[in-house]
């Protein structure tokens, strides 16, 4: 197990980063993340000297409401930050988002937000070069794509509709230049559809804070019908009460938080199974849709949302026009030429 531990450390600064010996490195934990922001730093050292570490309770009671000046001073000097540490309620709109832009604006960032001792026995035992092999060939699929349709066993089946002037964007996970960012573990390619129609069936994982409180969705699935490219809140349905009730009222939360602003693939072929940690569980090999922000910066979308939150359904099947990508959860190696 601690050899598993140590490849994933290894993984993190050799591969996803590509740390290189005259570069500067500042990684920001937490106590919860200790471990793992520890094994970061040591393998960091294996490469430069040049290295800055942060626990984040040294600088307040979390959640923090903004970059700690110590930490800032750091990251504006360092060609690579790493943040492995618990995200806490509030932190993403004053703390993470201004950290991931100073980050990006000095060098790369390698975010980590909710990563655990699980993951990287799991997502961060990955081969990345193959997850990019993989996400670069379903790329080449997607941008040419006019309409997409994707089912499942328990029931979704949902046709899409994507637009040339929207982006795609591919998550390798290998982040090696200024200005690149992402999240570990990684592996999937994304949109904002155009349009999108039909009938969702969450039956994995539920994002944000629905995945820490409520869990793998199996046993409980949260159906949400969408017409128009909204969910219609008041016909969604779910037998755990509690679970629908706080969901609604997330939808609800502006203009645009019950609109589809993610038709994304999972491209990380390492992953068996869901864990219910959204940071893994949205790479799973398969569809995820999300409804909120498009993330404007990157797909070059026109709206915005200050929510977003993912719904991973098992065992998708997706066609990307006439021609099927995904069966059952699996990539189908003759469209693609990849092998597992």
């Amino acid at each position: 197990m601690e050899e598993l531990f140590k490849n994933a450390g290894k993984t993190i600064v050799e591969t996803c980063s590509k740390l290189l010996p005259h570069e500067q490195a500042t990684i920001i934990t937490d106590n919860e993340t200790i471990k793992i922001g520890s094994v970061i730093r040591e393998f960091a050292e294996k490469i430069t000297s040049k290295i800055k570490f942060h626990v984040l309770e040294q600088y307040g009671q979390r959640p923090l409401n903004n970059v700690p000046k110590e930490v800032k001073v750091d990251v504006k000097k360092s060609d690579v930050t790493y943040y492995a540490a618990q995200a806490k309620p509030g932190e993403l709109q004053k703390f993470r988002g201004p950290l991931l832009l100073l980050a990006k604006n000095s060098g790369r960032e390698i975010h980590m937000p909710n990563i655990n001792d699980k993951i990287m026995m799991t997502g961060m035992q990955a081969d990345y070069y193959k997850i990019a092999s993989l996400t670069f060939a379903i790329m080449r699929f997607a941008v040419k794509t006019k309409k997409a349709r994707v089912t499942t066993p328990n029931g979704t089946n949902i046709q899409a509709s994507f637009s040339n002037k929207i982006r795609w964007v591919p998550d390798t996970g290998l982040l090696w230049h200024k200005g690149m960012w992402g999240n570990l573990p990684a592996g999937e390619v994304f949109t904002c559809p155009k349009s999108i129609e039909g009938v969702m069936v969450v039956d994995g994982t539920l994002g944000d804070f629905f995945n820490e409180k409520y869990g793998d969705l199996k046993d409980t699935p949260i159906s949400i019908p969408i017409a128009n490219s909204r969910a219609i809140v008041e016909d969604i349905s779910c037998e755990n009460k509690d679970l629908l009730s706080e969901f609604k009222e997330y939808l609800r939360n502006d203009e645009n938080s019950n609109r589809v602003g993610e038709f994304a693939c999972g491209t990380n072929i390492a992953l068996v199974d869901l864990i219910s940690n959204l940071l893994q569980d949205e790479k799973f090999p398969g569809v995820h849709i999300a409804f909120g922000s498009p993330y404007p910066q990157e797909t070059g979308a026109n709206w915005q949302s200050s929510g977003h939150v993912d719904g991973i359904m098992r065992k998708c099947s997706l066609w990307f026009d006439d021609i099927q990508i995904i069966k059952d959860g699996k990539f189908l190696e003759e469209h693609l030429s990849f092998q597992y």
